[in-house]
C-alpha cells in the first residue's frame, strides 16, 4: 500500500469516527431524555406525561432553545459568549419603553433585532478583529448591558405593553404554541446555515484550526464578527418572545441564561474547544433542560436546590466534552 492509499485510508477511518462518537452522543441523550421521562413521569404521578405539561416544556425550552443556537454557532467558531442575559434585559427594556413611548410596534420589533446584533457586533470585533479573550470580554459586556438596561429604566418594571404584542404567544389552531413555532424556524434557519452555506463550513474550518483556516484563505475575523451578530439577532428574537409571554419587562425578567444555553449545547453534542457542533442535538438539549427545570418544579423542589442542579448538569456536561477530547487526541 503506497502513501496515498495509506493517507486515505486514515482519513476514511478518522471521518468514520467521528460520525461514530456524534452519533454515540446523540444515542446516549436520548437515553438521558427517556430516563428523566420515566423518573418525572413516576415521581409526578403521571402528571409530567400530561398534554398541558408537554406544551409548558417546550414553552419553557423555546427561550433557551433560540438563545441555544446562537450559543451553538458561538462554540463551534471557538467562543463564547456571557453576555446573552445582558443582552435578552437590555433589549427587553429597551423596546418596552419604546412601546410605552408610543413608537409604531413594528419599529420596535425591528429595534430589538437591530440592539440585539449591536451588541453581538461588538463582541464579534472585540474578539475576532482585537483578539480579546472571549469569557472576558462577553462577561464585561454582560454587566455592560445589564447596567444600561437598569440605567436607562431606573430599573423599575415596564408593564401594560400593547396588546398587539401577545401575538407571539398566541396558539396555531389552537394547539401549537407560538413561541415553539418560533424556536422550529430558529432551529431551521440555524441548520440551514451550516450545512448548505459557505459560511458554515468555514464556521467549522475556522473553529476547528484557526490557522488551517486562515492559511486556506478564510478570513477568521470575519467569520468571528458574523458569527456573533447572528448571536445578537437571536438574542433580539428571544427578548421579543420573552416580552410578548410576560408583557412586560423588568431587570430580572431572566436569570444564569448563558449557563442554560452553553448546557443545552454542549449536551446536545456542541464542543466547547470548537469546530465541532450539531442543531439538532442542541434543539433535544434544550428540551432536556426544559425538562429538568420541570420536573423538579412539578416534585416540589426548592428553587434552591434547582439551582446546584443545573450547575452540577454543566459540570457534567464539560466533564464528558473534556474526557471525549481527550481521546479524540488519542486516535
Amino acid at each position: 500500500m503506497n502513501i496515498k492509499q495509506t493517507g486515505s485510508v486514515a482519513v476514511n477511518t478518522g471521518k468514520k469516527g467521528l460520525k461514530l462518537r456524534k452519533l454515540g452522543k446523540m444515542t446516549g441523550l436520548i437515553i438521558l431524555t427517556l430516563l428523566i421521562t420515566v423518573i418525572f413521569t413516576a415521581g409526578s404521578k403521571g402528571l409530567f406525561l400530561s398534554i398541558q405539561n408537554i406544551k409548558n416544556i417546550f414553552i419553557a425550552a423555546s427561550f433557551n432553545g433560540i438563545i441555544s443556537m446562537g450559543m451553538t454557532l458561538i462554540l463551534i467558531a471557538g467562543g463564547i459568549d456571557l453576555s446573552v442575559c445582558g443582552n435578552v434585559i437590555m433589549t427587553s427594556m429597551l423596546i418596552a419603553s419604546m412601546m410605552l413611548a408610543g413608537i409604531p410596534w413594528g419599529f420596535c420589533l425591528i429595534a430589538a433585532l437591530m440592539i440585539g446584533a449591536l451588541v453581538g457586533l461588538l463582541n464579534g470585533i472585540s474578539v475576532g478583529v482585537f483578539k480579546m479573550v472571549p469569557f472576558v470580554v462577553t462577561m464585561a459586556m454582560n454587566n455592560v448591558t445589564q447596567g444600561f438596561g437598569k440605567w436607562y429604566t431606573n430599573g423599575v418594571t415596564l408593564f401594560n405593553l400593547p396588546e398587539t404584542h401577545s401575538i407571539f404567544c398566541k396558539y396555531l389552531f389552537g394547539v401549537i404554541p407560538g413561541p415553539v413555532i418560533i424556536m422550529v424556524v430558529i432551529t431551521l434557519i440555524t441548520a440551514f446555515l451550516l450545512r448548505y452555506t459557505k459560511y458554515g463550513r468555514k464556521l467549522y474550518a475556522v473553529g476547528g484550526n484557526p490557522r488551517a483556516a486562515w492559511m486556506s484563505g478564510i478570513n477568521n475575523a470575519k467569520i468571528i464578527v458574523i458569527t456573533y451578530v447572528i448571536s445578537g439577532v437571536y438574542c433580539g428574537v428571544a427578548s421579543i418572545l420573552m416580552t410578548s409571554k410576560l408583557m412586560s419587562a423588568s431587570p430580572t425578567m431572566v436569570t444564569n441564561t448563558e449557563m442554560d444555553a452553553i448546557s443545552a449545547a454542549v449536551l446536545g453534542g456542541t464542543s466547547l474547544t470548537g469546530g465541532v457542533g450539531s442543531v439538532l442535538g442542541t434543539f433535544v438539549g434544550a428540551i432536556t433542560i426544559a425538562m429538568i427545570s420541570n420536573g423538579l418544579n412539578l416534585l416540589g423542589v426548592s428553587t434552591y436546590v434547582q439551582q446546584m442542579a443545573k450547575g452540577i448538569i454543566v459540570i457534567a456536561v464539560v466533564a464528558i466534552d473534556a474526557i471525549s477530547n481527550m481521546r479524540n487526541k488519542e486516535f
